[in-house]
């Protein structure tokens, strides 16, 4: 009874991020993108389709700490999905954008589009570190994560779809570091409760 409890709990907190992270922060400075806000016109459940990801995503994902067992099928399709869209969010926006922003700190002002924007930056970033953690000591995870990042950066810049931003390698990293983390805690939670149930 207490674990359906738990369960119920963890859907309605599920419903509550996917529809503040989606409603009042992702979609609302994607829409600032011409190109984003005509793509996602285009199909008129977008937004929920959206909050239906993060949703399920959070919710499957604490059913699994729950019942201390990780599906491969959960990870294969998550990270199909996340990584298209992290695609269409990083490649896709500005139709022809190319410059180059030295500044490690521009997101510290007091705008709040500009806030939001980064911590977006940093939140987007979060699985991809968690997707590290899968099997990367430190300095691989170091290591693999900035080259992502700043081929990334690079991309958008040669390709002219973007800025080259040092506050974003910045803020992606600190996103990949925060999943990372999170990754590295439940694989010990999980190992933990593995060698509990063998010795008992």
């Amino acid at each position: 009874m207490a674990r359906s409890i738990r369960c119920i709990l963890a859907l309605i907190i599920s419903t509550v991020l996917g529809i503040g992270v989606i409603q009042y922060l992702a979609y609302p400075t994607l829409l600032q993108y011409d190109r984003f806000a005509n793509v996602m016109n285009r199909f008129g459940y977008t937004k929920e389709t959206l909050i239906l990801f993060v949703v399920l995503s959070c919710w499957l994902l604490y059913l699994q700490i729950e019942f201390r067992h990780f599906s491969i099928i959960y990870l294969y399709l998550f990270y199909s999905v996340y990584l298209f869209l992290l695609f269409v969010v990083l490649f896709t926006k500005a139709p022809e954008y190319h410059t180059f922003n030295g500044d490690l700190f521009d997101f510290l002002v007091w705008d709040r589009g500009t806030l939001i924007e980064a911590l977006l930056n940093l939140v987007y970033f979060i699985p991809l570190g968690g997707l590290y953690g899968l099997r990367a000591n430190w300095l691989e995870f170091g290591l693999i994560s900035l080259l992502t990042i700043t081929g990334i950066e690079t991309i958008q810049y040669v390709f002219y779809i973007g800025t080259f931003s040092v506050s974003d390698i910045l803020l992606n990293f600190l996103g990949c570091l925060i999943g990372y983390s999170i990754c590295l805690v439940l694989r010990k939670y999980m190992d933990k409760n593995v060698v509990q149930k063998r010795t008992s």
